[in-house]
């Protein structure tokens, strides 16, 4: 059975309803086009560079929760999707495109990871996102409300070491 080796969480305003998590040395541009067309029929999608998590809303923040394991968790009832991501340095990088980013290091070090991520509250988010829109006609002051829906939307991001980087710059 798995143990957590190490979390880290983070709650902030998902800019452009996207949160990231990469390794601080891969380019985050490398295939993210392609990834982010991806999250119109899905909540993540990645590069294996980069992983994306599309956000419901992006008028209060949302909490994701990074929970680095010795081994593969238990999955869920009906599984999650299991995403690559690169780590060649092993310090990743976690926030949301022009927003708020923290950063921390894999006590596995660097390697080749498996993600799977789960959530919760996207639908509360999104009834209260859309009531606060209606409101704004009629009531300015909705908005100044939203700070107690922080960590409403959640995100929990299960990582596990796979295996060392594939350097495509040994082949002889």
């Amino acid at each position: 059975m798995a143990r957590s080796i190490a979390e880290h969480e983070m709650t902030t305003v998902a800019g452009y309803r996207l949160l990231t998590l990469r390794d601080q040395d891969n380019d985050a541009g490398v295939g993210s086009s392609a990834a982010i067309d991806r999250l119109k029929t899905s909540i993540v999608a990645g590069t294996g560079y980069e992983l994306f998590i599309s956000c419901v809303q992006d008028l209060f923040p949302v909490t994701a929760r990074v929970v680095v394991w010795d081994g593969e968790p238990e999955a869920e009832p009906g599984g999650m999707p299991r995403l690559p991501l690169e780590c060649p340095t092993g310090l990743l990088v976690l926030g949301s495109p022009t927003g708020e980013v923290t950063d921390f290091t894999l006590p596995p070090g660097p390697g080749e990871y498996h993600v799977a991520v789960s959530h919760a509250g996207r639908d509360e988010a999104e009834r209260v996102r859309r009531t606060v829109l209606e409101r704004l006609g009629s009531d300015p002051d909705a908005l100044d409300e939203l700070d107690r829906y922080a960590g409403l939307e959640r995100y929990a991001i299960d990582l596990w070491y796979a295996g060392p980087v594939d350097d495509e710059d040994d082949v002889e």
